[in-house]
């Protein structure tokens, strides 16, 4: 049998209204998280590199090259809007800097830190037919820990 696809259902996403003393995998697990509840997605996470344009004389053709600093990366959650702790804290955090820390939690128990800026929450659309829902919108303004 061949390589299986993995499943993340099941994933969480969990919210501490601090940062860690120190921006350090350590620092971030010593941290007191709590679960947010009715999280239907949690967008694209990792680290990505901000690059320029090199072109210089002699060069056969322009490339891209990395700068050695984190590109700003912004981050979808879409909630299904429910009374719950987690979500009144990043209701509660929108519009604050420094922001909060956050641990995305795989199925398998990997885990990946962060701390991020929470810059907009949108109320999904009005329909009769459907349930409360909101987009959080957040810009990840630190380095993306990760466990395997």
């Amino acid at each position: 049998m061949g390589p299986q696809p993995i499943s993340l259902a099941g994933s969480m996403l969990l919210v501490a209204p601090t940062r860690p003393a120190t921006q350090t995998l350590a620092g971030y697990i010593a941290l007191q998280y709590t679960q947010v509840r009715g999280v239907k997605l949690v967008g694209e996470l990792g680290n990505q590199y901000a690059t320029i344009p090199r072109n210089d004389i002699g060069i056969e053709r322009p490339y891209q090259m990395m700068t050695g600093a984190l590109a700003e990366l912004s981050l979808q959650v879409e909630l299904i809007r429910i009374a719950d702790p987690g979500q009144d804290i990043l209701r509660a955090a929108v519009g604050l800097a420094p922001g909060y820390s956050y641990c995305a939690r795989r199925p398998d128990g990997s885990e990946m830190y962060f701390s991020a800026e929470i810059n907009a929450l949108m109320n999904g659309g009005l329909d009769a037919k459907s349930v409360a829902e909101q987009r959080c919108t957040m810009a990840v303004t630190t380095k993306v820990f990760e466990t395997n």
